[in-house]
């Protein structure tokens, strides 16, 4: 006989609220960012108006005829209002009053809704087209070669200028994707269409993975997992709407964490080796994976195992690298990325400090040398937590069941994230399909952020800003990204302090214990025909939030 499946059980009104809201919150971004003249969209060509139904709104509440300033003040309440709407949301999602399938539907339309806009908070997309032409059209080496080698290209004048004389600091693997879009369209706004729409592909496609993962392994935690994806406006609007890499990444990433479930730890180096071909920060996991797999091989094996998988990992990264290798950029672009800025990274506070105190030392030459004292004490000191990561699951069994490890993936990819000086709002891509199973300080701390980031960048280009707006520099970092660091920090210490698993709690109220307040629910489960056993699946006692069973830590997927 077979069963019969449960009707979608209608949602709790609070969650119908949420939806709305977020929806709400969603269509005025929408509205604004279609407007002319709005301060999102990067530049544009001429040709490229935004059309659609957000635009006839627009239209018709009159937006085209404000100016600047108005339409800035507009955009800023209309993020404001997304990130409410998105904690709103994941506080439902949390309490189990969200459905899996509520969630995904909204997640299209919104991906589906910003793929009608124009090119939004970024010119990156002009940078990754620009190194695939030097592929498919040049057949050079975008490596070792800048835009400006080919300054008649349709696409230098919008390239960002900061980046027209500088070699790709972008993965191979991407490069190859980027030039196989640069082969199917040749124009610039079929260029901008191609990469949100495999952005907006590659999102959907991290929160579907994600949410099966989840679903297996913390199935009270899948709805929330998926939420931070895919009704993220961070992910909605900077990843997708800027058409940005950092979504390959993430899809990589979690195809990882399905590999380590099911006990496929050479699948998961392999996935994490395609997410480092994307962008190196992805070394990140892949060094704690290695460890993992090394440190539970028999004594004897260790050697041979460490060669095995690490050669695996570097051979899938060397198969796509390996046309763009050569001595003078043998690190593809690693150290130039080292040497970036951004006036959101929390890391600026320190690079600020001792450029200041270079200039009244010894001036500019000073400055420039103590600048580079301070990258090497943040990376260092990110270099030093991973060392400490790496060092607990090395030493201790429990660091390396599937949700302590991934968990420690989190908080490498934090450490990595705010002690940097260079932190965009998209670079939350890499942590949102694990941040699921993190504890909740830095759980929360990633909810935060990307609550706060996505109305941090009102204005893509600086030549919109009114007046002399357009000469201030925030150069000592974001306020919450500082306050988010500091905080993580002293739980990660007192994690250590107290040898606490990085995926336990630690004891205490802390900032956050009333919006998750409660333990989540497991979504209803199908009821079965007569003929089969209806009762109840056996369940574990219940647990403080943010601690998971043995079983449900370790028990492979299907």
């Amino acid at each position: 006989m077979r069963a019969v499946h449960a009707r979608p059980q209608p949602l709790a009104r609070s969650a119908r609220h949420a939806l709305w809201a977020s929806a709400g919150s969603m269509g005025f971004v929408a509205i604004v960012a279609a407007t002319p003249n709005s301060p999102f969209p990067a530049i544009l060509p001429r040709d490229y108006e935004p059309t659609g139904p957000f635009r006839w709104l627009g239209d018709l509440l009159f937006l085209p005829h404000l100016g600047h300033t108005p339409l800035m003040v507009l955009g800023l309440l209309a993020m404001v209002s997304t990130g409410i709407a998105f904690l709103l949301v994941l506080r439902e999602a949390w309490h189990g009053r969200l459905s899996m399938r509520a969630v995904a539907i909204v997640a299209v339309v919104f991906h589906v809704v910003v793929l009608t806009l124009p090119l939004l908070f970024s010119r990156d997309v002009y940078s990754y087209g620009y190194y695939g032409r030097i592929v498919s059209t040049y057949n050079a080496n975008p490596y070792i070669t800048t835009p400006k080698d080919f300054h008649l290209n349709s696409l230098f004048r919008y390239t960002w200028p900061g980046w027209r004389g500088t070699p790709s600091v972008y993965g191979p693997l991407f490069t190859w994707i980027s030039a196989a879009i640069t082969t199917v369209t040749k124009s610039v706004p079929g260029l901008i269409d191609g990469f949100q729409v495999a952005a907006a592909a590659a999102s959907l496609a991290t929160m579907a993975v994600v949410a099966r993962t989840v679903k297996r392994a913390r199935p009270e935690r899948a709805v929330f997992a998926a939420a931070m994806i895919g009704l993220n406006p961070v992910v909605v609007f900077h990843v997708v709407g800027g058409g940005h890499n950092d979504a390959f990444l993430a899809l990589f990433l979690a195809l990882g964490v399905m590999a380590l479930y099911a006990g496929r730890d050479t699948w998961a180096a392999v996935a994490l080796g395609l997410a480092m071909s994307v962008k190196a920060s992805a070394f990140v996991p892949l060094v704690l994976l290695i460890v993992a797999i090394v440190a539970k091989a028999p004594p004897a094996k260790r050697t041979r195992t460490a060669i095995t998988v690490g050669g695996l990992a570097s051979a899938t990264w060397l198969v796509f690298a390996l046309p763009f290798l050569q001595r003078t950029n043998w690190s593809l672009g690693l150290v130039d990325v080292a040497g970036n800025d951004s006036w959101m990274a929390a890391g600026q506070i320190v690079v600020r400090v001792f450029s200041l105190a270079g200039t009244l030392l010894g001036g500019a030459p000073v400055a420039g040398t103590m600048e580079t004292l301070a990258r090497l004490i943040l990376f260092g000191t990110a270099a030093t937590i991973i060392v400490v990561l790496a060092r607990r699951i090395w030493l201790d069994p429990a660091a390396r069941r599937p949700q302590a490890l991934v968990a420690a993936w989190g908080w490498g990819f934090l450490a990595l994230l705010l002690l940097s000086p260079v932190m965009y709002s998209w670079y939350l891509m890499w942590v949102l399909p694990i941040a699921w199973a993190l504890p909740r300080v830095p759980r929360r701390a990633v909810v935060i952020t990307s609550a706060v980031l996505v109305a941090s960048q009102l204005v893509t280009e600086s030549a919109k800003l009114p007046g002399d707006l357009s000469h201030v520099n925030l150069a000592f970092g974001h306020p919450v990204t500082i306050a988010v660091a500091l905080w993580v920090g002293r739980e990660f210490l007192r994690s250590i302090r107290d040898h606490r698993g990085w995926d336990e709690d630690s004891p205490g109220p802390a900032f956050g214990d009333r919006f998750e307040d409660g333990t989540p629910k497991v979504g209803p489960q199908p009821r079965m025909t007569p003929g089969h056993s209806s009762a109840p699946a056996r369940r574990s006692p219940a647990l403080p939030a943010g601690l998971s069973s043995p079983e449900a830590a370790t028990t492979p997927l299907a």
